[in-house]
């Protein structure tokens, strides 16, 4: 018979056990972080209507995929993030949640993007959002997660949040004297920043957006500013794009976002303000942020998000605010594994029970069985091999702390040889006092 290719599609990925393992638990970690704050899980399905993602705009940018059984059946596509079916979820359920409503969710997403180094077509999201709080006081929330998030991971000395404005950006149109409408594209064309070099910028904003050369120098000194203070720049800002509504409101939002982060004892070491972080999606309207990796700055962006105070709109005449971050766990992990950072317990179970002895067969199970009673993972050897040297080599390749073995000899006396792999010692002990001791 033909043999089918067992490779997965580019840009999708197997986990082996300890991957799989690692990303749970460090899910798990993320998700704690989250309860602490107060925020309650939901969930959605993986598929959309169409429409319901791409808002009915059929020039939506996204690589969405799409799926469908027959012809004739409704078509649906691959959710592209969780802000997108956050949306519609609370527009179906608004009578049955309480506001501010304070959720997250983790889950898969699928884009068709150009897979490379951290950047799949599939990966994990882990989102946390407040829908329904127009207060600053919820964007420094919001980035008060984000900072206990990658302390509770250990990392909060190795990246930095990254915030701006898209209010302030969106002034730009009024201060360089441009068609509004060409604002996103200008703003897509910054958002590339961290992955192209400013001569291409440059060179996108003269030849698909259209900007003259004195609007495009002025768009790189916008973004070049700097300061000894956030303060300091924001003064600066205020100062370059002058008299302008939009950004002047942009403005206070950060100064008031300032105040509530040091109110949250985030420390400024943990963030900075960049003016040219823009969030290449549509739907944000005010504080956008990012956070990268300071040793790794090419994986781009590990946490991400910002507010966005029209998006219910698309599918209910409520008018409810939102502002969210979402940490992408795939990159992070892929990140950290290139740092060396990552720590894999290989191990499915604490302990191993060998089933070597044909006489001890029932007795083998009724200790994995008492063990796991006791709350210890415990994992019993099934295999073929029949040998106590064969089994305990499926015991070393599973990397199992603590191994348990019962001969003829041990069987009739009610004992066993409990081995410690990593200290390599082995005792005597008996079935009575096993539990105890793996406990302890």
């Amino acid at each position: 018979m033909d043999r089918i290719d067992s490779g997965t599609p580019s840009g999708f990925r197997d986990t082996l056990p300890a991957d799989a393992a690692m990303r749970q638990r460090m899910a798990n970690r993320i998700a704690g972080v989250f309860e602490r704050f107060g925020f309650a899980p939901i969930d959605t399905p993986a598929l959309e209507r169409p429409e319901v993602l791409t808002g009915g705009d059929e020039s939506f940018s996204k690589n969405i995929y799409r799926a469908r059984i027959t012809e004739d059946d409704e078509p649906l596509a691959l959710r592209f993030d969780l802000t997108v079916p956050l949306a519609r979820f609370v527009a179906a359920h608004s009578q049955d949640l309480q506001f501010p409503f304070l959720r997250y969710h983790i889950g898969k997403v699928w884009r068709g993007e150009h897979a490379q180094a951290g950047r799949y077509r599939e990966f994990v999201q882990c989102d946390v959002d407040i829908v329904g709080a127009k207060t600053m006081l919820a964007d420094a929330q919001i980035i008060a997660v984000m900072y206990a998030v990658f302390s509770e991971l250990g990392l909060a000395d190795r990246v930095r949040i990254r915030i701006s404005n898209r209010k302030v950006l969106n002034g730009l149109a009024e201060f360089l004297q441009f068609d509004a409408e060409r604002t996103p594209q200008v703003l897509r064309a910054i958002d590339k920043l961290d992955k192209q070099p400013w001569e291409a910028i440059a060179s996108e904003l003269s030849n698909k957006v259209g900007l003259d050369a004195q609007q495009i120098d002025a768009v790189q000194e916008f973004i070049s500013l700097t300061a000894d203070t956030p303060e300091a720049l924001l003064d600066q800002a205020s100062a370059l794009l002058k008299f302008g509504a939009q950004s002047e409101r942009g403005i206070a939002e950060l100064r008031e976002l300032i105040a509530h982060l040091d109110a949250f004892d985030i420390p400024r070491s943990a963030w900075t303000l960049d003016l040219a972080v823009a969030r290449g999606l549509g739907y944000y309207t005010g504080t956008v942020f990012e956070t990268t990796l300071l040793a790794l700055p090419q994986y781009g962006s590990v946490c991400s998000g910002g507010r966005y105070d029209n998006l219910v709109t698309r599918f209910s005449p409520m008018e409810l605010s939102g502002v969210g971050t979402s940490v992408g766990i795939d990159r992070l992990i892929a990140a950290l594994d290139e740092l060396g950072l990552l720590e894999r317990d290989a191990a499915p179970a604490k302990v191993a029970v060998l089933n070597f002895e044909p006489t001890a067969s029932h007795t083998a199970a009724g200790i994995a069985a008492d063990l796991r009673a006791s709350g210890i993972s415990t994992a019993l050897y099934l295999g073929n091999e029949e040998t106590l040297k064969g089994q305990l080599s499926w015991a070393v390749k599973g990397g199992f702390p603590y191994v348990v073995i019962m001969g003829a000899s041990e069987h009739e006396r009610g004992v066993v040889q409990l081995k410690d792999m990593a200290a390599r010692t082995q005792s005597e002990i008996s079935l009575s006092e096993l539990a105890a001791r793996l406990s302890a």
